[in-house]
């Protein structure tokens, strides 16, 4: 979590520094209702923050925690809050500032100065994934987590379609776009037209605690959940693009020669997560599928270490976390080759279609049934893991801040 001091300051409080010092002044966009979300976005913004002060010793940073009215639970170490370092939000309806008309206005309204207004002059303003607000001086950064809302777009519901397509539009005003693959990047530069030197690869990590679990932990934690037996792991939240009908299908062909084991879904019930369930149930497999929810960051190593396999079937990514996080902990990982993820994966793990149940099926009997070859993709998962670290990805995003302010 990250480190937010007992009182949150205010812009007047800050406005000294940003008049006196001759650094980069930073505002770092960190929705407060994220901390609390075990999403991607969440993961991105609590770890890159942490791992930007970390590496820069140079800049100031004004971390917004957005236009919220009342603040969720947040950490009360102050004396953790690094130097340089500044937090505040801006009181206001969340909801109705992230309304889509609202944000809609804000776009085709970009030439009025309330970003400057509501939150002083920095000399960037980095949004990690949301539409931004109208500005007219400093430089602007944002992230483009995946294009999947325009490739898969029957996975997602109209709102969220929408508020994408803004984050799209806010992109060709950007000084500088940040993605996470280079399948990605390319892609922003074919669909949107955007300059290839305006696009920034920032490849994300594991956390530093995704590492292999004793199995003193890994029991404790599976004697938490109930899980007593072998099983096949999946971690994301259940939604059309993890594709998980076709993890489930395959899981139905090899459960017979694997009587013990059970398929362990850990993740919050997403948009459309209904058909999957449904598919559980009329295929017999109410006993043999296990869901877990509002599991904790410190759960989720020991419940990885714990695993027999990792499963990710999923259809497209902007990166892949959870299967890079899985090789970090030591378990073999069987992952779909949709894009982006061979590239994150490498030679780390088993790469599948991810449209062909039977070569999951295939695959899932072969590792569940030899423990000597689950080894050998345990030791290749840990070693490509170990390429990937947040301070990596730190180093790569302040320089894609420096490249943005040259360019205003």
């Amino acid at each position: 979590m990250l480190p937010v001091p007992k009182k949150v300051l205010t812009p007047e409080d800050y406005g000294f520094i940003v008049s006196m010092t001759r650094r980069m002044v930073i505002l770092f966009y960190a929705p407060a209702e994220l901390f609390s979300q075990p999403t991607g976005a969440s993961a991105y913004v609590r770890r890159l923050l942490p791992a930007l002060l970390k590496v820069d010793h140079e800049n100031v940073y004004l971390v917004w925690l957005g236009p919220v009215i009342k603040m969720p639970p947040l950490s009360d170490r102050a004396d953790t809050v690094p130097p340089r370092t500044l937090y505040f939000r801006t009181p206001a309806p969340t909801r109705l500032l992230y309304h889509p008309w609202v944000r809609s206005a804000f776009y085709y309204y970009s030439f009025l100065p309330l970003a400057e207004h509501l939150l002083g002059h920095p000399d960037l303003f980095f949004s990690p994934f949301y539409p931004f607000f109208p500005f007219r001086k400093g430089a602007l950064a944002l992230t483009i987590f995946d294009l999947t809302t325009l490739t898969h777009p029957h996975c997602y519901p109209q709102t969220l379609r929408r508020i994408s397509a803004l984050t799209l539009l806010w992109s060709k005003k950007a000084h500088q776009v940040l993605t996470f693959s280079q399948w990605v990047r390319h892609q922003v530069h074919y669909r949107l037209s955007i300059p290839l030197e305006k696009i920034t690869v920032t490849p994300l990590a594991p956390a530093p605690f995704f590492v292999p679990t004793p199995k003193e932990r890994q029991d404790q934690v599976r004697a938490r959940y109930g899980l007593s037996f072998p099983y096949v792991l999946f971690v994301g939240t259940l939604q059309p693009r993890k594709n998980m009908p076709v993890l489930v299908r395959a899981f139905k062909k090899i459960s017979r020669s694997f009587p013990n084991h059970r398929l362990v879904l850990c993740g919050e019930r997403g948009w459309q997560s209904e058909p999957v369930f449904r598919l559980i149930w009329d295929l017999g497999l109410r006993e043999k599928v296990v869901h877990l929810t509002e599991v904790p960051d410190e759960d989720l190593p020991p419940l990885i270490s714990g695993a027999d396999l990792f499963a990710f079937p999923s259809l497209a990514e902007g990166f892949g976390l959870p299967p890079l996080e899985a090789m970090a902990c030591g378990t073999a990982v069987l992952c779909s080759d949709a894009p982006a993820l061979p590239e994150v994966i490498g030679d780390g793990a088993i790469l599948l279609p991810c449209d062909d149940e039977d070569a999951w099926a295939q695959a899932l009997n072969d590792l569940l049934s030899n423990p000597q070859d689950r080894q050998f993709w345990a030791q290749k998962g840990l070693e490509r893991a170990r390429a990937f670290t947040w301070e990596k990805t730190a180093t790569e995003t302040l320089k894609a801040f420096h490249r943005a302010v040259v360019r205003t």
